[in-house]
């Protein structure tokens, strides 16, 4: 029996935040500096076909993890906590933030000018980055100010900076 999954109401995805705030196993992550990237219905669960849970996707920028925790929201409790090896997309926020800090780097103004930088941002994974940068979390922003120009400004999410802006993509 299939059910009929609506996305989440505001209420629903404050709901589940409150409840991941209280949880001991959560607390320590969301003290540090961590980013709720998704939230999400559960669709789909064996041990619990008939519950309506809601998936919360984590990123633990001190430590580099993607953290996954399944809310109870009638049972206002945290029914699991996982780590993964899986990167989540990035959210709208981190778009936002890699977007403003490549605006206001010098090399980006200094290619961009006074045209709009006309971004688009994607999750990004350095070829040659350094092991320590591994756990770090990265953004390219494709800088298009004409149909013709572009520039890459590569963003480091877990330092907030620019690390690197490329004429191409290609070496």
């Amino acid at each position: 029996m299939t059910r009929d999954v609506k996305p989440l109401s505001k209420a629903e995805r404050d709901a589940a935040l409150q409840v991941a705030r209280r949880d001991r196993r959560l607390k320590p992550l969301l003290s540090a500096r961590y980013r709720v990237v998704l939230i999400e219905p559960n669709l789909h669960d064996i041990k619990r076909p008939a519950a309506e849970d809601v998936v919360l996707g984590l990123v633990d920028y001190e430590k580099g993890r993607s953290i996954v925790a399944l809310v109870d929201l009638d049972g206002k409790k945290v029914v699991g906590v996982e780590e993964t090896d899986a990167h989540f997309q990035l959210s709208d926020d981190e778009q936002r933030e890699a977007e403003e800090l490549a605006a206001k780097d010098a090399r980006v103004r200094t290619f961009v000018g006074r045209r709009r930088v006309n971004p688009l941002t994607r999750l990004y994974f350095p070829a040659h980055a350094a092991v320590r940068a591994r756990s770090h979390r990265f953004a390219i922003v494709f800088l298009r100010p004409s149909a013709s120009e572009r520039r890459y400004a590569v963003v480091d999410l877990s330092d907030r900076k620019v690390v690197q802006v490329l004429d191409s993509l290609v070496s």
